[in-house]
Parts: C-alpha cells; sequence; structure tokens
C-alpha cells in the first residue's frame, strides 16, 4: 500500500528537484484546477495502490519514495506523484542517529560535495577607507595680549606665514604698560636709596611687586634687564612667538585698538598632522588603538606613508555611518597639508584565534547558522554554530566548533534538507501522534486504486463546540481546543474558527480532508452557511466571513457538499 503522507518545510525542495534531476524523472502531467467565482483551488488526486512491501538497504535503511516538485508526498513504493503525476524518486530513511544523513559515494560525487577541514587561527584582514588630514590640534597655539593698547607694529601681517619660537610678532602701545614701568623704576630707586636702613625690606618688596606684574603681563626677563639699564620707560611692548609653527589664524590689523585677552593670532605646529580616517559601522570590530595604517596620497602617487590608530571618536555621524579614527603622521618638511585625501588601508587582526570556516560552508536563515560536518564513510550531520566576524572568506565560529573537524563547502544545502527530511520520515514513522490526526479509509477511490490519507478533522478537534481552536501558526496541522502550548509547535498559537483553521490548512498545501459537512449542521435542519469564496468556511448560522468578509450564504447539506467536492475537497459521509 502507498502511504500518502503531508509534510510541513519548504527546505526539502531543493534537495528532492535535484535528485529527480539525477534520476532522470520528467514531469508528466499538470496538476487539476478547478476555477469557481474567481477563486480556484488544487484537486488532490489519489495515489496509485501498490502491494510492494518496506524495501530494505544493504545498510538496514529503509526505502521511500518521494515527488521532488510535492516533497510531502510520501511513499513505500515506486509510482506516480498523485499532485503532478511526476515519477516519484527513492530516498532512503536512515537507521543511524538523529540528525545524521547516510549518502553513497556515487550520489557525493553527482552532487559534487566538498570538504575543507576547520582551522584556529585568527583572521586578518584589510579595511579599505579614506582619510582627510586636520592640523595636530596639540601644536595650535593663542597668541593673546594680557593689556589693552594699540597696535603700533605688526611684524607679521598676512596668514600662512611660518614663524620661529621667539621670533618678534607685533608691538602694542599701552599706557597702563608705561605707567607700571614708571612705577618699577621709581621702586627700583628708592630700594637704592633706603639699602643698609630699616626701610630697606619694605622698599625691596615693592621693587619684587611692579617686577612681578610686568612678568605677568609677558614682559620677558631681557626687556626688564634693559629697563633697568636705561632708567627710560619703553613706550611699545613686544609680543613674541611662543612656539614654532604656521600662522592659520589673524584677526588684528596695524594700528587697531586691543583689549586684554582678545585673541591676535594663531600657530599651527604642522610638523605632524592628524588624519581622520573614516571607519564604517560595520568595520569597527576590527579596528583597535594600535591598529596599523597605510595611507597613499594623490599628490605623492607611488609613495606610502604609514602610522598607528593612537584614538578612536566616541561619537558615530549618523550622516555616513561612521566612526572617526585618528592616526598622527609626521610632516618635517611639510610635504602633507590640512584638507588633503588619502586612501587608506588598515591591517586589522582579530584578538584572539577561533576555529574558522570557509564563509560557502556556512548556510545561514534568519535566526541561525548551520553547518554539516562530514563524519566520515558518507555520513554527514548538520550542526547549528554561532559565527562571527567575516574576513576574506574565512568566517569565525564562536560556539559549536573547535577545530580539527571537517565541514561541508559545497552542496551542504542539499544535505541539510535531505537531514530534514529523513527526521520528519522517521516522527512519522515511529508514531508520533498529534491532536486531531487520524488516517482516513473511507475516502473515495478510483477504479482499481485505493487511497490512504493523512488527514485533519478539525471538527473533531473541537471538543466544547464553541466552533473555536487553537491552531499552531507554523505547522497548521497541530490544533487543539484548549488554551495553552501546543506540543511540538515551534512557535505561537493563534485562536481561530474552524473555517479560519482550515482555510489556514488548505494555504499550506495541506489536505486536510475528508470535511465533514454534517458535522456543521448543529441544529440538524440540513442547511449550512457557507462562503462561496472558501467552501471550507462552514457554520451553522448566518453572518459575515472570518476569511475574506462576504456574507454566508445559505446552502443544503447536499448542495455543501457538491460544492466542496468541486473544489477539490474529499467529504466524509458519516459523523464519526
Amino acid at each position: 500500500m502507498i502511504t500518502q503522507r503531508y509534510i510541513p518545510g519548504p527546505s526539502w525542495a531543493g534537495l528532492l528537484l535535484v535528485l529527480v534531476v539525477l534520476a532522470g524523472c520528467g514531469r508528466e502531467k499538470e496538476p487539476m484546477i478547478e476555477d469557481h467565482n474567481g477563486h480556484s483551488h488544487s484537486v488532490v488526486l489519489p495515489t496509485v495502490e501498490s502491494q510492494a512491501g518496506d524495501v530494505l538497504n544493504p545498510d538496514g535503511a529503509r526505502q521511500v519514495w518521494t515527488c521532488g516538485m510535492h516533497p510531502q508526498i510520501i511513499a513505500d513504493a515506486p509510482g506516480q506523484c498523485p499532485i503532478c503525476g511526476m515519477n516519484l524518486t527513492p530516498v532512503r530513511q536512515g537507521t543511524s542517529s538523529a540528525g545524521v544523513v547516510a549518502i553513497d559515494p556515487v550520489t557525493i560525487q553527482n552532487i559534487g560535495v566538498r570538504t575543507a577541514v576547520v582551522e584556529l587561527r585568527a583572521l586578518q584582514r584589510t579595511v579599505r577607507t579614506t582619510g582627510i588630514f586636520a592640523p595636530n590640534e596639540r601644536g595650535t597655539a593663542a597668541v593673546t595680549a594680557k593689556v589693552g593698547g594699540w597696535v603700533e607694529r605688526l611684524y607679521i601681517d598676512y596668514e600662512g606665514a611660518r614663524v620661529q619660537q621667539g621670533q618678534p610678532l607685533l608691538d602694542v602701545y599701552s599706557p597702563d604698560l608705561v605707567s607700571t614701568q614708571q612705577e618699577y623704576l621709581l621702586a627700583l630707586r628708592n630700594a637704592q636709596r633706603l639699602a643698609g636702613t630699616m626701610g630697606e625690606a619694605d622698599a625691596t618688596r615693592l621693587v619684587e611687586a611692579a617686577q612681578r606684574r610686568l612678568k605677568y603681563w609677558d614682559i620677558s626677563t631681557a626687556q626688564i634687564e634693559r629697563l633697568e639699564a636705561e632708567g627710560v620707560p619703553q613706550r611699545t611692548l613686544t609680543l613674541f612667538a611662543p612656539s614654532s609653527g604656521t600662522v592659520t589664524g589673524k584677526s588684528v590689523l596695524q594700528g587697531q585698538r586691543i583689549l586684554p585677552g582678545e585673541e591676535l593670532l594663531e600657530l599651527t605646529d604642522l610638523s605632524h598632522l592628524w588624519l581622520m580616517v573614516d571607519v564604517f559601522e560595520r568595520d569597527l570590530a576590527w579596528v583597535k588603538v594600535g591598529t596599523m595604517v597605510s595611507m597613499e596620497l594623490p599628490a605623492q602617487p607611488g609613495q606610502r606613508v604609514t602610522g598607528i590608530v593612537d584614538y578612536l571618536y566616541d561619537q558615530l555621524d549618523p550622516q555616513t555611518r561612521t566612526v572617526k579614527a585618528r592616526v598622527t603622521v609626521p610632516n618635517p618638511r611639510r610635504d602633507l597639508r590640512p584638507g588633503m585625501y588619502a586612501t587608506v588601508e588598515i591591517a586589522a587582526a582579530a584578538e584572539r584565534p577561533y576555529p574558522v570556516v570557509p564563509a560557502e560552508a556556512l548556510l545561514h536563515t534568519h535566526d541561525r547558522s548551520v553547518v554539516v560536518l562530514a563524519m566520515g564513510e558518507g555520513r554527514f550531520r548538520p550542526l547549528e554554530v554561532t559565527a562571527g566576524l567575516e574576513a576574506d572568506g574565512w568566517t569565525q565560529i564562536l560556539d559549536g566548533l573547535e577545530g580539527g573537524e571537517r565541514v561541508v563547502t559545497s552542496a551542504q544545502f542539499l544535505i541539510d534538507s535531505e537531514a530534514r527530511l529523513q527526521s520528519a520520515i522517521g516522527a512519522m514513522d515511529s508514531g508520533h501522534d498529534h491532536a486531531g490526526l487520524e488516517t482516513d479509509r473511507d475516502a473515495a477511490t478510483l477504479p482499481q486504486s485505493s487511497v490512504q490519507t493523512m488527514r485533519m478533522d478539525i471538527h473533531a478537534t473541537d471538543e466544547d463546540g464553541d466552533e473555536l481552536v487553537f491552531q499552531c501558526e507554523a505547522v497548521p496541522h497541530l490544533v487543539q481546543d484548549t488554551e495553552g502550548p501546543i506540543a511540538n509547535c515551534p512557535g505561537e498559537s493563534v485562536h481561530r474558527t474552524l473555517g479560519a483553521a482550515q482555510t489556514a490548512l488548505h494555504a499550506a498545501g495541506y489536505t486536510y480532508v475528508p470535511v465533514d459537512v454534517r458535522a456543521a449542521d448543529r441544529d440538524g435542519d440540513g442547511t449550512v452557511y457557507q462562503c462561496p469564496m472558501d467552501w471550507a468556511v462552514l457554520h451553522d448560522h448566518e453572518g459575515p466571513c472570518e476569511v475574506c468578509g462576504m456574507n454566508l450564504e445559505a446552502f443544503s447539506v447536499t448542495q455543501a457538499q457538491r460544492n466542496l467536492e468541486a473544489a477539490g475537497f474529499r467529504l466524509k459521509t458519516e459523523t464519526p
């Protein structure tokens, strides 16, 4: 007897289709489609009967057959798919441990299975980006006057001039400065006159106070000594460069009046520049303080400059999604200028070694990563892992591998699909039962054929008769009448009416037949209400369809059964 089973899961189709191609099978006919009122349903045909028993391979694995276009069809003997008519393809139900797939050498060669050894090493990667040179903020100084007055002479009268430390910048005339010089000279003469007397100490303190005031105004020791030697106050005060650099800012003119603390000039030391490198958000894990950087300048083709990342800024630019990395670059000959661009290569390396696999060895889904272990002798096992950084075609495995294992690098998605398929077959053949699932031996038959169909009796699941059930969203055939976790359901359950639950099964590709129309006629008046767009929506009262919103139409039980049959549904003639 050929057993027709229905198994969810889109990942098997790729494997089975490839196996069908390898077997040289072709599609022979199309499924029948019935259209009514603009709403179509697929007609599920019965499976041809076979008296063949279970076929065992030499290794003890049971042989089953499946359809490459409809992998939910699993049969115990060769035949044709009841949906599309394609010849069924043989697959093996393995006898090894759960999740392990055994593949014969010919199939391994035909599908091109390749493997690689899991290595234990630290990944390296070159991050390529751009940067812009900027002045070194640590080498910037401002020239200000601590006294108010007028600029008598401006020695540096343009921006961009290069100056050396101690070089005169400007002369300032300040009445306050002139009076302080006079006070210093008077205190100095008074101290000389009182030398050797009791007032000498007080006179000396006055000299020191006047001298200290001059130094607070940036009068140098040499200028004070000159004032003492000449005995005449200087009309102007000369301000000298506090450090060597380039004038990058100028806000003073000759003859201009200035106020205490006003910035007159800005000096920047350009012997060292900062290269501000843009590091994209996705590359931040690779860049650390101390990482080596190599840069190439458009102004100096063929020459490369090296440096080290000495700081990573804390803020991310929301417009460019980049973080600034700072590199201090020597510039003794002033060949580099602020504002220049540079092409940057950051030689990044992982902090410590991890097991690494070729990137193509990973199978990614929305919530997990899987590799397929090659266990030898044609045996393979999918293994869930935690993937880390990726570089140059290699991916870190943070958890799941230790190094030294052998993983599949090509055709692994076929093996993973085969493992899922065999697990599903094993679960069904081991007698695993779900609430509401039973085998219907009373389905309609065609001449010289009989059918054994896995079906879902939604009405039988509704034990309290409120026409509401809880259905697994991911696996629609898992249904129960009480609220709470549904066994073997990988996700959440949804509270639905009987009709909506039937429609969900139909949309998922299940043949949830036979449909018990008489069970919907709860008051026994021979009339039920049915949706002409979704015939599986059946009620014993008027109202809107919970699927499409149309008003339900009244039909006799017999006519409702005809509507379902015309749409491809099988019917149950007697209520259990």
